[in-house]
C-alpha cells in the first residue's frame, strides 16, 4: 500500500488507497472512533487483492487520517456507516464488493442494509459489532498495557495479544499508525469517544437488534454474503458471536456461506493473508 489520496466525503477529509483495475472492492477496518484501526490494517492483503481487481481502503471517519465527527453527538455507529455509504459515492462507484472487519463488518452491513444499490455482495468477517454489544477482553488487555509508556510498543503489545500466534505485525503498519496516534486529532477523538460511551452503546444495542431483525426478515436474500470468522478469536468469540452470525445469515440469504480459520484470532486477514485472500478471491471470482 503507497500513495495516499485525499478526497472530500460530504465534509469529511477523507484519506483512502486505491489500486489495481475490475470488479471494485472496498476494505472497510474495524475499531472506534480515535483506536489505532486504519486503512493499512489490510497492508498484508491489499496489493495481494489488487492484481484482479479495483481496491479501495480508507480510514473510516474519527480514524486514521479521516477528520473527526463534527460534533460529540455523532460518535455513532450510523456516522460511520453512512460515511461509508458517502465514500463509495464521493469516489465515483456504482456498485462495489464490501468487505468489512469487525466494526467495519457491521458498518459493511448497514449500508447493505440502508443503501442496497451500491452493493454487489458483502465479506463480513469477525464482526462481533453486529452480533454483540460489550466485548470484556479489550478491557482486559487494557489493564495489561496499561504499564507500557511507550507508545508504539503498546500498540504491538495489543496486535500481538490479539492474535492467535502473535505473527501479525509489519513494520510498515505501526509506523502509518504513528503518524496519527499521537495528534491532537485523534486525542480528540479518543476523549469524545470515551465521554459519549454510554450514548452510542445505547445507539448501538438498538440499532444491532434492528439490523438483525431487518436480516431475519430477508432483508439480505438477493446478495451473496461470505461470512469469515476466526475460531480462536477472544474479542468475538466462535460460541457468542460466529455461531450466532452463521444461524443469523445462513438460513436467511440463500447465496450465503462461511469460513472458518482455524489458529486465528480477531486480526484473521493478517494471521493469515494468504489464505484470506484466497478465499475471498474464490468468492469474487464465483459471482
Amino acid at each position: 500500500m503507497q500513495d495516499p489520496k485525499f478526497i472530500d466525503v460530504g465534509g469529511i477529509q477523507t484519506r483512502y488507497f486505491e489500486a489495481g483495475q475490475g470488479e471494485p472492492v472496498v476494505l472497510v477496518h474495524g475499531g472506534q472512533f480515535g483506536w489505532f484501526n486504519c486503512a493499512t490494517d489490510w497492508d498484508l492483503n491489499f496489493d495481494d487483492l489488487a492484481r484482479d481487481f479495483h481496491v479501495f481502503a480508507l480510514d473510516r471517519i474519527g480514524q486514521g487520517h479521516s477528520d473527526n465527527p463534527r460534533d460529540p453527538s455523532e460518535y455513532l455507529l450510523g456516522t460511520a456507516s453512512q460515511h461509508l455509504y458517502d465514500f463509495i459515492k464521493a469516489v465515483g462507484l456504482t456498485q462495489a464488493h464490501l468487505v468489512g472487519h469487525s466494526r467495519g463488518g457491521y458498518g459493511v452491513t448497514r449500508v447493505a442494509l440502508e443503501h442496497p444499490e451500491v452493493v454487489k455482495s458483502l465479506v463480513i468477517v469477525d464482526s462481533g459489532s453486529l452480533m454483540h454489544q460489550s466485548a470484556p477482553f479489550y478491557d482486559e488487555l487494557d489493564k495489561k498495557a496499561a504499564h507500557i509508556t511507550d507508545t508504539r510498543e503498546m500498540i504491538e503489545f495489543k496486535m500481538v495479544n490479539s492474535s492467535f500466534s502473535g505473527d501479525i505485525m509489519s513494520q510498515g503498519w505501526v509506523d502509518d499508525i504513528m503518524t496519527f496516534i499521537e495528534t491532537p486529532k485523534h486525542r480528540i477523538a479518543q476523549e469524545t469517544n470515551a465521554e459519549t460511551k454510554t450514548v452510542s452503546r445505547a445507539d448501538h444495542i438498538q440499532r444491532q437488534s434492528e439490523s438483525q431483525e431487518a436480516i431475519r426478515n430477508g432483508a439480505l436474500k438477493n446478495f451473496p454474503v461470505l461470512v469469515i470468522w476466526a475460531y480462536d478469536d477472544q474479542s468475538a468469540s466462535m460460541e457468542e458471536c460466529g455461531i450466532p452470525a452463521m444461524h443469523l445469515i445462513l438460513p436467511n440469504v440463500p447465496n450465503s456461506r462461511m469460513h472458518v480459520f482455524n489458529q486465528a484470532g480477531h486480526y484473521v486477514f493478517r494471521e493469515h493473508p494468504k489464505e484470506f485472500n484466497a478465499i475471498v478471491r474464490t468468492f469474487l471470482n464465483g459471482l
